[in-house]
């Protein structure tokens, strides 16, 4: 959609943007007085350019269908005083039957087996340092918390737990990409603690929390800079290597705490923090269920196979950004061959192939018109998760789907704790 306050929008003829294959999709497309060349893209989720035409800015309404389970994506890019704006819309057909193009190595197993005995032969060395800026007037006891991780690194996170209660279930929280390194706020691990949890959150990278800005520009315009495509030819080079193994690190020392509770040990976050819940769900079975939004990472090498590829794509952008000639781009099929040496790396990766072995429960927020996550990249991973699961599909949002009210997290977090058995505060 364009901004609010605008007349521009694309609207269906179904709300709940369910459609069968090869029933027809009507989208109607209204642009405002002032909006100038208007120009229309159909997509399979933002790859593949199906129809790319120039349109009036009269009210206009476009058929269509997909034939294949997919996600059809109507796209009107048009100027408005002269800036470039962009619109979406989107039909879902049969999500449920969505595939993944991506397929497990021979030695999947055995490659991450490896990387967590790794992990096992080093000490977990736990550094624990009270914060000054302490909770207890909200009755939770507040640190910051180190332990030791494979190639030298470190997990670096804040732990809360609520004062005097326990034994507790535990809660582990995931980083979203943001730019790159940045503090994960205080609140991320107080929140969950005030509702009764264990709760730890911690950085995706090797960096410390509650830094000042400046520190982390410095970190990555340096050592992070370009993090997500670091080591992606060789498996065991790859920068997030070290991230997954810090999943089982942090798993570790909840589970080790003689307050956790033997039962509930649940992993959330949202876009980069939600691939690794679905990462961390498939690596470790101690995981006993998964809250988590936009999940990134998955189908990294979906343009080999004509489909969307999730954030942050070993291989170019699946949406050109608009810039000169912006209005005749291409959505999609503009780049060049998909390397197979990058393609066979991300196998072991990709956070589908982890979702095929997740056994516990699992909620997952998406975005129908998310141009960051593509729903096809996250539908093909609810298609092979083996536990209960439940999609939270919000037709009209992007990459902001977790703003659906349908997508309660905390409820969601909380229901999963108690079917586990565990006991929580009734507020």
């Amino acid at each position: 959609m364009s901004d609010e306050n605008s007349a521009e929008r694309i609207t269906r003829d179904q709300g709940d943007a369910n459609y069968t294959c090869g029933q027809r999709v009507t989208f109607t497309i209204e642009l405002g007085a002032d909006a100038q060349q208007a120009h229309l893209c159909l997509s399979n989720d933002g790859y593949q350019v199906l129809l790319q035409q120039p349109i009036d800015t009269a009210p206009t309404t476009i058929t269509s269908t997909l034939e294949q389970p997919g996600v059809l994506r109507c796209r009107v890019n048009f100027l408005r005083h002269g800036e470039p704006q962009s619109m979406i819309c989107a039909a879902a057909y049969e999500s449920s039957r969505i595939e993944p193009t991506t397929t497990i190595p021979d030695d999947f197993d055995a490659f991450w087996q490896r990387q967590k005995q790794t992990l096992a032969g080093i000490g977990m060395d736990t550094q624990i340092q009270a914060d000054a800026a302490d909770h207890t007037e909200r009755e939770v006891d507040f640190s910051k918390v180190t332990l030791a991780n494979t190639e030298d690194t470190r997990v670096y996170g804040y732990f809360g737990r609520p004062s005097g209660q326990g034994p507790c279930p535990a809660i582990l929280t995931l980083q979203n990409h943001g730019g790159g390194a940045w503090s994960v706020p205080r609140d991320w691990a107080t929140n969950f603690a005030q509702q009764g949890f264990l709760s730890l959150a911690i950085n995706t990278h090797n960096v410390d929390n509650g830094l000042g800005k400046a520190d982390y520009d410095q970190i990555n315009r340096g050592p992070l800079a370009s993090y997500t495509l670091r080591g992606f030819m060789d498996r065991d080079r790859y920068y997030f290597k070290s991230v997954y193994t810090r999943l089982v690190r942090a798993i570790d020392y909840l589970t080790s705490r003689e307050d956790w509770d033997g039962k509930t040990m649940i992993l959330t976050g949202r876009s980069q923090g939600g691939g690794l819940s679905l990462v961390g769900a498939g690596l470790d079975p101690r995981v006993t269920g998964i809250v988590c939004a936009v999940p990134a990472m998955c189908e990294h090498g979906g343009h080999k196979f004509g489909r969307p590829a999730g954030w942050p794509r070993f291989v170019p952008n699946d949406e050109h950004d608009y810039g000169k000639g912006w209005m005749n781009a291409e959505t999609g099929n503009g780049h060049g061959p998909v390397s197979d040496t990058v393609w066979q790396v991300s196998r072991y990766y990709d956070a589908v192939n982890f979702a095929r072995r997740i056994t516990c429960p699992a909620v997952v927020n998406l975005g129908l018109i998310d141009t960051c996550v593509p729903p096809t990249t996250v539908f093909s991973a609810l298609q092979v998760i083996q536990g209960s699961k439940t999609a939270v599909v919000s037709p009209d949002l992007g990459h902001d789907a977790d703003r659906n009210p349908a997508y309660r997290r905390d409820e969601f977090i909380r229901t999963m704790a108690r079917d586990a058995g565990s006991v929580l505060p009734n507020a």
